[in-house]
């Protein structure tokens, strides 16, 4: 009788969260389950990050799309350690074309998942241009400013490199993902300050922008799918581990004090997101710094939401993308 209780108190259990989750984050067509699960902060321990990151390396990337080649090169961070960098472009190349340079998410501690290298192919096959993807070294071992140096490296190895590659210096962007949206903003903002060479755009997807974490989004989204403001408060805490170095807007880009004078930027932000306000705020910044900039609040989802890449809405938000970069580089 006992056991019979226990199975029917479970069942109301379950039954009441998933409506209270329902509620709470009616996610968009495609995710039936996702925002019935809290992730907790202790998947971002060292142990579990060390885990994650053997089987991420240990992944094999999807082949790219008919018609786009995927290259590796090796290059020298300013630390003179080697990282690499994956470029796509398209097979045949009949002359120079614009390039982006790509940084991935992962909470700055996690490798880039294999299914961000399906949406890079896309990119380069639908924008008409290069991608070069950098693979820079994570903060659970390599806490800031390492990541953003990394990334720096390897954009100003496509600067210098540009004429072998077959890559127009005057059309090359920044973009990334979460926390590689930190990375491509911090790019953009390095190279206003020290003009090593022309970036044309940025395209910021759920970026994480502000180490403060103290929007209502973040205030609000504790418990949101997939990434919470839990998490993002441990990310922090090892991402910054050794402090700022006295680099605090490349750290943390929303505390720079001026924005003018930034490429124009691509900002999508996602409804049932911790992050989101942080992206909203930052492209209110740059349009009052009258810096051209397009914000895409996307309803329905949450961070990460297009690591499903056949739902509807990801195959519609990597339309938007592309056309966004399409524009940058081509109008």
């Amino acid at each position: 009788m006992k056991k019979r209780y226990l199975l029917m108190a479970g069942v109301a259990a379950a039954f009441l969260w998933r409506r209270l989750r329902n509620k709470k984050y009616p996610l968009a067509e495609g995710y039936p389950l996702i925002n019935k699960f809290v992730m907790p902060k202790a998947l971002l321990s060292t142990h579990m990050l060390r885990i994650a990151n053997r089987r991420l390396a240990s992944m094999k990337l999807p082949a790219p799309p008919r018609g786009i080649k995927r290259l590796t090169k090796w290059i020298s961070t300013e630390q003179k350690e080697k990282i690499q960098i994956t470029i796509y472009r398209p097979e045949t190349l009949h002359r120079t074309l614009p390039c982006l340079v790509y940084f991935h998410g992962g909470g700055f501690c996690l490798e880039g998942a294999p299914y961000i290298h399906e949406y890079m192919a896309k990119y380069a096959q639908k924008a008409g241009c290069q991608v070069a993807f950098v693979h820079y070294r994570t903060s659970g071992e390599h806490p800031f400013p390492v990541p953003f140096t990394d990334c720096w490296s390897g954009l100003e190895y496509i600067w210098e490199n540009a004429s072998n590659l077959h890559i127009d210096p005057e059309r090359i962007a920044v973009g990334g993902d979460s926390a590689g949206g930190t990375l491509a903003a911090a790019c953009a903002l390095r190279n206003r300050a020290e003009a090593k060479g022309n970036l044309c755009f940025q395209m910021l997807i759920y970026p994480v922008l502000d180490a403060r974490m103290k929007t209502e989004s973040m205030k609000k989204c504790k418990d949101s799918p997939v990434w919470n403001a839990r998490l993002s408060e441990k990310m922090w805490k090892i991402y910054l581990k050794n402090g700022t170095c006295g680099w605090r807007s490349y750290a943390s880009p929303a505390l720079s004090k001026k924005f003018r004078g930034l490429p124009p930027a691509y900002i999508e932000v996602e409804q049932y997101d911790c992050l989101h306000d942080e992206g909203v705020n930052y492209w209110k910044a740059l349009k009052r710094a009258g810096v051209p900039a397009q914000l895409h609040d996307v309803k329905g989802t949450f961070h990460g939401f297009d690591v499903f890449t056949k739902t509807e809405i990801s195959k519609k938000m990597v339309d938007v993308r592309c056309r966004a970069l399409y524009r940058a580089f081509w109008e």
